[in-house]
C-alpha cells in the first residue's frame, strides 16, 4: 500500500508503543479492497523507544500469523511506510503522513473485552454484541456464564492455531481480544509484537521476556534460559529443528494458557476485573506458591454466592 490508498477518519484506540485509527480505502483496487471499506491502521510512537522496532515485527508476525494461522487475529491486510522526508514535508495536521511503518487490517470491530468487562451494566452491552440477546441485564449469572464459555472457547481456538504455526503471544489479555463482528461476533487475538516465533528465534531472546506482571505466568519466561537455543544464530534448518526440540521439552504454549485462565478468572469473578482486583489475586496466589486449590480454600469465605455465581 501506499499512504494515498486510505483516508484518515478516527482516532481508535493508544498503546504505549502505538496509536490506531479507523480509516476507509480511497482506491479502487488496492489489494481486493473496494473503495470506501474501513480499516485499522496502526502507527509507532517513534518518541517512545523501542517502538519503531517493535512495529517491525509486529507486521511480521501478522504476516504469519495471516498464512499459517488464519482466522486466529485481526485480518492483516499490509502496510506502507511513511518517511521522515515526507512526514517533514507534508502539513501539520496530516495525520496519515506521521513517520514510520503503518500496519493496515480490515476493520472487523473497535471494542474489546477489557471494554466490555468494564461496563457498569456488565454483561448487557456483551450480551447484545455476542450473544445477539436484549433481554440481559446486570447480574445476570447464566448470561456471564454463556458469555465466559464462548469467549473463552473462542480464544482457545485462536491460541491452538497460533500454536500450531510455532508462535507464542506472549500478551494475551482482555485488552488484546477484539469483537469481531462479521461473519458472526467473534473474539480475534489483537497485537503480536510480544510475539515469538520458535521456527525461526524472531522476537525470541531466551534472556529477556515481554509480558505483563498481571498476566504473565510466575515462570516470565518462555522456556528455561539454561536450555534455550539461540534460534537467530542458527542456520534455518537448524533453527527449526532447535525450535521444534525446545517447544517439545519444555512446552512454551503453555505461558499464553497461563494467561489465558486469567482471562478466564475475570469473566467468572467480577471482583477480578480492576486492576487492584487482579493485583490483589495475583498476590494471594503467589502467596499459596501458585496451587489454585490452597488459593481457593483460604478465600472461600470472603466471597459472596453473588461474586461467584
Amino acid at each position: 500500500f501506499t499512504k494515498t490508498d486510505f483516508i484518515m477518519e478516527r482516532q481508535i484506540g493508544e498503546g504505549s508503543f502505538g496509536v490506531v485509527y479507523e480509516g476507509r480505502v480511497a482506491t479502487t483496487g488496492a489489494r481486493g479492497l473496494s473503495r470506501g471499506e474501513a480499516v485499522v491502521m496502526k502507527r509507532p510512537k517513534l518518541t517512545v523507544e523501542g517502538a519503531a522496532e517493535l512495529q517491525e515485527i509486529e507486521s511480521w508476525m501478522n504476516d504469519r500469523v495471516s498464512r499459517d494461522a488464519k482466522g486466529a487475529c485481526a485480518e492483516f491486510l499490509g502496510s506502507f511506510r511513511v518517511s521522515r522526508d515526507e512526514w517533514m514535508t507534508s502539513g501539520a495536521n496530516d495525520a496519515l503522513s506521521k513517520e514510520g511503518l503503518w500496519l493496515v487490517w480490515r476493520y472487523q470491530g473497535d471494542r474489546t473485552l477489557a471494554q466490555y468487562l468494564a461496563q457498569p451494566d456488565y454483561p448487557t452491552g456483551l450480551a447484545k454484541a455476542l450473544l445477539g440477546r436484549d433481554n440481559v441485564f446486570r447480574g445476570d449469572a447464566a448470561a456471564e456464564l454463556e458469555i465466559t464459555q464462548k469467549a473463552v472457547s473462542q480464544l482457545l481456538q485462536s491460541l491452538t492455531a497460533v500454536h500450531k504455526a510455532g508462535l507464542v503471544h506472549r500478551d494475551v489479555k482482555p485488552h488484546n481480544l477484539v469483537l469481531a463482528e462479521k461473519p458472526e461476533p467473534t473474539f480475534k487475538v489483537i497485537d503480536l509484537g510480544a510475539c515469538a516465533c520458535f521456527r525461526t528465534g524472531t522476537n525470541f531472546t531466551p534472556d529477556e521476556t515481554i509480558m505483563d506482571p498481571k498476566y504473565a505466568p510466575p515462570e516470565e519466561f518462555l522456556i528455561p534460559t539454561d536450555d534455550a537455543p539461540d534460534l537467530k544464530k542458527m542456520f534455518g534448518p537448524i533453527a527449526l529443528a532447535a525450535g521444534t526440540t525446545a517447544w517439545l521439552s519444555h512446552k512454551p504454549d503453555r505461558f499464553d494458557m497461563y494467561s489465558a485462565g486469567i482471562v478466564l478468572m475475570q469473566l467468572a469473578m467480577p471482583s477480578l476485573r480492576t486492576n487492584s482486583g487482579l493485583q490483589g489475586f495475583n498476590r494471594g496466589l503467589k502467596k499459596f506458591k501458585y496451587d489454585l486449590y490452597k488459593w481457593r480454600e483460604a478465600n472461600k469465605g470472603q466471597f459472596s454466592r453473588s461474586k461467584t455465581a
